[in-house]
């Protein structure tokens, strides 16, 4: 290691260890990253990407004091149970069918998503609202130790998932439902993705407020908990496990994430054991995402799947499990289907249906996640490649991408 590096490393270090006492147990933030980008925002060095994204998170964040906190008990369209505590959402890509009296059942249309089903009869875009809300305003306390954000968090997270009259249910037995199909869909458990990936970094933020209490804690932790041993016992979470696409490794990815932040080292290690074996189902042997290349969005679902699979390897590092590194009996590996991405950043055509038409926005997170750990200055001039082809494209449109505020703010990007 140079002097240089040396120096910004200890000097990283220093500040960590020095920032409210924010400790270095998150699973999908990097504390490291996240205290110099902080640094850099007080001392007025950031960069003008960082600063503007800060401005942005801050705005976004005063508009979220003065929102009604979100919670399953405002749908107006009733489960089987008829217990509006259970969740209920409609999935996205079904359609009344034209050829039926009734519109029932339902048909699928893969990719064209039904306006009808993100209204707020249902709760997945209060679902939304709330685990963005609770991360946008965690963030902005994060950086400005501005205590309201901190108690409109909590307030959220209290009004979901703790307090009596208006909490979440801890299952996902009716979400993504499909009218005319009584049964409940494995595929519902996608939506649960956002509350494993920003609950459990959200409250170690919280931690160091007196507006979040050790007893909140262990009541949300218990709420986490049940979750968790639905998504691993009800017949809907084992059957999405078993899946063999973008459902199960985000399946994988909710289970490795809260089996680590409630301590369950064995599941977290079983889990992470089950992804390695899954790359040999989900990969051929160019790379190529065999099930995501099937959609009607294939460059858009290849990203999104492989963001889950370096998702997991993230928290496969805490145990020292080296997902980044890991090649199948058939040499099947993340930097296998990467490779198979990268010809579409050097402008090559992508062969397969995209309705929505490429955007690199996609595959920014998981190249620079696989670039920290695969060192290659290869994958370094990749994302260079990428960031400029972006920033031009916002020149063009006007419009500022969010992708680049977001990784520039958790110090993923200097730029």
């Amino acid at each position: 290691m140079s002097p240089t590096r040396k120096f910004t490393y200890l000097l990283a270090l220093f500040i960590l260890l020095n920032l409210k006492g924010f400790s270095n147990s998150f699973i999908q933030l990097d504390s490291l990253a996240l205290a110099k980008v902080k640094q850099k925002l007080h001392d007025g060095t950031a960069s003008e990407r960082t600063q503007s994204a800060y401005k942005d998170l801050i705005s976004r964040a005063n508009k979220l004091l003065t929102i009604q906190n979100p919670t399953v008990m405002d749908k107006n369209i009733l489960p089987p149970t008829n217990d509006k505590h259970d969740y209920l959402s409609i999935s996205r890509y079904w359609w009344p069918d034209p050829k039926s009296t009734t519109g029932l059942p339902w048909i699928r249309k893969d990719g064209e998503t039904n306006p009808d089903t993100q209204t707020d009869a249902v709760d997945r875009k209060r679902m939304a609202t709330m685990t963005s809300g609770v991360k946008n305003l965690c963030l902005a306390y994060y950086f400005s130790n501005d205590e309201r954000y901190a108690q409109k968090a909590a307030s959220m997270l209290k009004t979901w998932f703790l307090e009596e009259a208006t909490l979440m249910n801890p299952h996902l037995k009716f979400a993504q439902s499909v009218p005319g199909y009584s049964k409940g869909r494995s595929s519902g458990i996608l939506d649960g993705k956002s509350i494993s990936d920003v609950i459990p970094d959200a409250l170690l933020i919280l931690s160091k407020s007196s507006h979040w209490t050790k007893n909140d804690n262990l009541k949300i932790n218990n709420w986490l908990n049940d979750y968790l041993t639905w998504l691993t016992e009800s017949e809907l979470g084992i059957k999405e496990n078993n899946q063999d696409n973008n459902h199960a490794s985000w399946y994988k990815f909710q289970i490795a994430n809260l089996s680590f932040h409630l301590n369950n080292r064995t599941l977290t290690k079983k889990i992470i054991t089950s992804t390695q074996e899954s790359l040999e189902k989900q990969l051929d042997f160019e790379g190529k995402q065999i099930h995501e290349l099937e959609r009607t969005r294939s460059f858009f679902y290849s990203c999104y799947n492989l963001e889950a699979l370096t998702g997991i390897a993230i928290v496969g590092d805490k145990i020292d499990m080296d997902l980044w590194n890991y090649e199948s009996e058939n040499n099947k590996s993340l930097t296998l289907a990467l490779e198979f991405l990268i010809p579409v950043i050097h402008g090559e055509s992508w062969n397969y249906t995209e309705i929505n038409g490429v955007d690199l926005s996609d595959l920014l997170p998981s190249l620079i996640r696989i670039s920290n750990h695969i060192k290659s200055n290869r994958y370094t001039d990749l994302i260079n490649k990428t960031i400029k082809i972006l920033v031009e494209k916002e020149k063009t449109t006007g419009k500022t991408n969010p992708i680049l505020n977001e990784l520039s703010l958790t110090g993923n990007l200097d730029i």
